[in-house]
Order: C-alpha cells, then sequence, then structure tokens
C-alpha cells in the first residue's frame, strides 16, 4: 500500500500596513483579538487581562502581514514501511522524564528567569541529541528583542540538492504560564512540555533511526507564545522576508489531556491550511490508532496562526477536550495520557517522513 496525497497552494503576496510608535505608544504592545481590525496598543497590565479571561490574541508589533503567499507544493507519500518501523522507537518513559524535569521549572514564563532556564535546559538536550545523527544537523537559538528567553531550532538538512530548500516544520512553544501572575508557579505539563516532547520524541526517533530526508525538516520550540505567539511570529517573518520555501508547518500545542471514551484527535479547522489538514487526516487514519474529529479553535489560538499569518501552510491538532487546569498551578504530569502523547508523536513522525520524502509525480 502507497500513501498518496497532492495539493496545491496558489496565492498572491499583498502586504497590509500596521500602527506606527509614538509618544502615546511607547512601551505598549499592539495588540488584535479578533481577524477584525487593526489592534490596539495595551501595556502588560491590559494583556495580563487578556490572560486571565483565557482571551485568544496576537501580539502583532512591528508585524506587516502578507495576506497570502506564492506557490505550488505537490506532495506524493512514501512506502509506509519507512514510518512504521520508526514508530516501534517511541519510548514513553523517555518522554515522561523529559516533562518531568521540564514541569518542575517554577514557570516557563519568557520573562522569568526559570523561564531562561528552561529553555537553555531544552536547548542541551536538543543538542545532546543531535550528537549522534549520521546526516547534517544544526542546532540553534533564536534571540528575541523582546525577551530574554530564546527560541530553538533543530535543522536536519536533506540530501536532495534540489529539495533541500524545501522545509518541512515541526513546532511547538516552550513558555508556560499562570493566568494568575507571571510570578505563579505554572508547570505547564500539558500546555506545553507534552507538545515540546513530541517535536523531540520526534527527532529522537529519526536520529536514532538513521533518517536522512531529501527536503530538510526544521524542529521548533518557540518563545513566549503565551503573550501573543511573539516567538514564532519572530520567526515566521523572518522566513518570510528572507522567502523561506516552507511545504508544510504542523504545531503540537497542548496533546496531553485525555477524556476517557475519547480516542480522537482534534484537528483544527480555522487559520489553517485546508490541504495540510486533508493530509494530517491521512497520516492519522494510517498510522495512529485514534481517530480525528475537526474543531474550531479561534482568532490567535496558538503558533500555527503566525504562520497562517505569513501566508505558509500550517495546521494544528491537539487534545479532543480542553485541559481544565490550563494556565493554572494544576496543569501537572498527573493529568498527561502517555498513550495520548504518543499518537501525536506517531502523527509527527508520519508528517516528517511523508512530507519529507515527496515521491516522482
Amino acid at each position: 500500500m502507497k500513501l498518496l496525497i497532492l495539493f496545491a497552494l496558489s496565492v498572491a503576496l499583498v502586504s497590509s500596513s500596521p500602527f506606527e510608535r509614538n509618544e502615546f505608544t511607547s512601551g505598549k504592545r499592539l495588540i488584535k483579538t479578533s481577524q477584525e481590525g487593526a489592534g490596539q496598543w495595551m501595556d502588560e497590565d491590559e494583556i495580563w487581562g487578556l490572560i486571565a479571561k483565557h482571551a485568544n490574541f496576537i501580539d502583532i508589533t512591528d508585524h506587516n502581514f502578507p495576506d497570502v503567499k506564492e506557490g505550488d507544493v505537490n506532495v506524493k507519500g512514501i512506502f509506509p514501511s519507512v514510518v512504521n518501523a520508526l514508530l516501534e522507537r517511541t519510548s514513553i518513559p523517555r518522554m515522561l522524564d523529559f516533562v518531568q524535569t521540564f514541569s518542575n521549572f517554577f514557570n516557563r514564563y519568557h520573562q522569568s528567569q526559570t523561564g531562561i532556564d528552561s529553555q537553555k535546559w531544552l536547548l542541551s538536550q536538543v543538542q545532546q541529541t543531535a550528537v549522534d545523527y549520521v546526516g547534517e544537523i544544526t542546532v540553534s537559538e533564536v534571540a528575541h528583542s523582546f525577551s530574554p528567553q530564546s527560541s530553538v531550532i533543530a535543522r536536519i538538512v536533506g540530501s536532495d540538492p534540489t529539495l533541500r530548500s524545501e522545509i518541512v516544520i515541526i513546532g511547538a512553544h516552550l513558555d508556560s504560564i499562570n493566568m494568575a501572575g507571571s510570578t505563579r508557579t505554572a508547570p505547564g505539563a500539558d500546555d506545553n512540555a507534552s507538545g515540546s516532547v513530541v517535536v523531540l520524541e520526534t527527532l529522537r526517533v529519526l536520529i536514532e533511526g538513521g533518517y536522512i530526508p531529501k527536503r530538510t525538516i526544521e524542529f521548533h520550540w518557540y518563545a513566549a507564545e503565551e503573550v501573543g505567539l511573539r516567538g514564532s511570529a519572530d520567526i515566521a517573518s523572518t522566513y518570510n522576508t528572507n522567502r523561506v520555501n516552507v511545504v508544510g508547518m504542523v504545531n503540537f500545542d497542548i496533546p496531553g489531556y485525555y477524556t476517557q471514551g475519547r480516542d480522537e484527535i482534534a484537528i483544527y479547522t480555522d487559520y489553517v491550511s485546508a490541504e495540510v489538514n486533508t493530509f494530517l487526516r491521512l497520516l492519522i487514519d494510517n498510522y495512529c490508532t485514534f481517530t480525528w474529529r475537526n474543531r474550531v479553535c479561534g482568532y490567535g489560538c496558538s503558533d500555527h496562526a503566525s504562520w497562517t499569518n505569513y501566508g505558509f501552510p500550517s495546521s494544528f491538532p491537539a487534545e479532543l477536550v480542553d485541559n481544565p487546569q490550563m494556565h493554572r498551578v494544576g496543569d501537572t504530569i498527573d493529568l498527561v495520557s502517555w498513550t495520548q502523547v504518543n499518537e501525536f508523536v506517531k502523527l509527527s513522525l508520519g508528517f516528517a517522513v511523508e512530507l519529507s520524502e515527496p515521491g516522482t509525480l
């Protein structure tokens, strides 16, 4: 049996102009809470008011989003035996150890010392993982002007001279937050240590399996997601400026909370690429024990929106039922379902292999 999917992405690039800073907006951030309107300048207290209400928002300060991005992408799957062999290598004990340590930091708030320390620890884990890779790999930090917390990117360089400029992205945010304030503990085991470990375990399995893709695969861990998707927007903006050819992006956020009897992965259908979502459903049908169900997420609900805003094809699979302890002290490791997290790793591995190994069309 051979997996097959073909999709085309064709759009045009049109820019919009953001508000300019002035003496009245100095020190504030330009925030949007919906697709409509130009946004509102807010100070930190006002932003924390949004966080306390669980409101979705995007920090669009210094961003100039294109409406869409030009491009035609044809994707054809490979034999699933390659993916299935890699699926046998996933390790729940290894993932549990990571989340235990990552969620034991007091919080991972982007401005806190433990937010910096936790990011540095994550970087060390990625660097250690990359040491034994048989192909070409780089690991780097991405510094941000708005935060002392950096993002982290691991890059497996594609082996095909023609295709290596085409990029597959697997991402998750590394920060956590407590809606009660920046000085409160925020273990963030589900949100988003569980998503971070999905990305890391995907990288680990590909490296242990000696997998060398034709296209380049990047693994992203974003800073400052909880305060308006800032880290991912900064990176997506750079990729847009540099005209990086991103063929597909999948964002893993809150994959860990499980509700008994709901063996389903949520596929969010708004502010994403419909074509990539079709691809995700195909992967779930072929590689996962769980099935899928469509859901609506709302404006600016996670980092995939940054890539969508810059015209890149992105997607967002997540837990089906929202964790009631999200952004609270109770978001702890005991609420994480490792069987479910492993299902997301299967999906991520399928995404990495199938999208980085296009067949001959």
